[in-house]
């Protein structure tokens, strides 16, 4: 049996026996996702998906269970251990974060969505665009309002009762299931917060008090290590201060790391930019799951659960006219020690940092983060795996490689 989905006012949630007509609507739909870029790479998790589907049009969905899914979808043999092959669980919760990323990234004009719900192998199929019948609170109180009153005049007074339950139970369902803005949502410790937000970009190094030489000039000054910052940290600072702009919040900058104190860092939520040049971003995340860890010539993203994984890593030696990828982490936490929120927004090489922050300004970009998540994501800390392709020097756009909320 289809286990009912908890959808908005609007959806529908489809029944065990299907009408032709909607069983091609969801067979063409389904065909839609498995030639998507996110599915059509990999037999084994369309097969999954296929076989789910298809099981629960033909009304087996009770049937839908791991054992049964290995040797019918995958091949298994019928006495094979699931305690050893996880298999099917592991495809399984690929597939419900594809079936996410599809709908946020691709969207689809086909009024119908397939999800994989944590912990079943029953797919929810809804159809979006259902008529919404007159809720039954309205219909009783239509009912009541014209069977109370035996005259013609106070069955006319009945109407203006029902058509104010009416309208009073519309607005009631349009405040309960107002769409969530994941940008919002994502920014919202730092925009709801009274205080200023600081802004603290990576770079330092010898300031300019204290260039070598006698005498310090107007040229030294100018051309002082702590008068630069990498043009990639610059770009992303620009993103950042774009999106607290436009949800007009007040911040200010420190554009040295090695100049923020932890006072300055105690006084409100903060936003720390760029990874190996910021000793504050590599302070906060040294505990975290995601962290950034040196290799000889280069660095790589750390990954604490998955020690072994080495292919986040970024070589320095690579010469520039060669295509590689650089990795960021971008971080969302509550901070115990200076008692605020804040966002880390950090490459291993400048071009990780510009990615992180075009990820985290891009509403587009956070919607795929919430289909990532849980359904309490906006209250957890997170962390977020950003990858980038380099050509030449030019940065592509944010690719998600991993996620952890907590």
């Amino acid at each position: 049996m289809v286990t009912p989905f908890a959808g908005s006012a609007h959806d529908e949630v489809c029944p065990v026996v299907w009408p032709d007509d909607r069983r091609e609507r969801i067979s063409n739909h389904l065909g839609e996702i498995l030639r998507s870029p996110l599915f059509g790479s990999s037999k084994r998790y369309c097969s999954l998906l296929r076989y789910i589907v298809e099981e629960t049009l033909e009304g087996r969905a009770e049937h839908l269970k791991e054992r049964t899914i290995g040797v019918e979808a995958f091949g298994r043999p019928a006495d094979y251990d699931t305690n050893v092959d996880h298999s099917v669980r592991s495809a399984a919760g690929e597939v419900r974060r594809r079936l996410a990323l599809f709908y946020a990234e691709f969207g689809s004009d086909a009024g119908i969505r397939i999800d994989l719900l944590s912990g079943s192998y029953v797919p929810q199929i809804r159809f979006l665009d259902a008529v919404v019948e007159l809720p039954a609170a309205v219909e009783e109180t239509t009912a009541i309002a014209a069977s109370r009153f035996g005259n013609r005049r106070l069955r006319r007074a009945a109407v203006p009762v029902a058509f104010a339950a009416l309208i009073l139970c519309a607005f009631s369902l349009h405040s309960a299931w107002q769409p969530r803005n994941p940008f919002d949502e994502f920014w919202n410790p730092i925009l709801t917060s009274p205080n200023q937000a600081l802004l603290c970009v990576g770079g330092g190094g010898q300031s300019a008090g204290q260039t070598a030489g006698p005498v310090l000039t107007l040229s030294d000054f100018e051309h002082s290590r702590a008068r630069r910052m990498n043009v990639s940290d610059a770009m992303a600072l620009v993103a950042i201060t774009g999106a607290l702009e436009s949800k007009q919040k007040a911040f200010r900058i420190l554009n040295r790391a090695s100049n923020t104190s932890f006072k300055d860092l105690q006084q409100g939520p903060f936003i720390l930019i760029g990874g190996l040049n910021n000793e504050w971003t590599l302070r906060l995340t040294s505990g975290l799951r995601f962290s950034y860890d040196h290799m000889g010539s280069g660095a790589r993203i750390a990954d604490k659960r998955n020690p072994a994984n080495t292919s986040w890593l970024l070589s320095f030696a690579t010469p520039i006219d060669q295509p590689v990828r650089d990795y960021a982490i971008v971080t969302r936490l509550h901070d115990a020690m200076t008692g605020h929120s804040g966002i880390i927004v950090a490459g291993i090489g400048g071009w990780g940092t510009q990615a992180a922050a075009e990820f985290v300004s891009d509403p587009a970009s956070l919607r795929k983060l919430a289909a990532l998540g849980p359904a309490d994501w906006s209250s957890r800390n997170l962390q977020v795996v950003i990858g980038t392709d380099v050509i030449r020097g030019s940065s592509g756009p944010p690719i998600v490689l991993g996620s952890y909320f907590w």
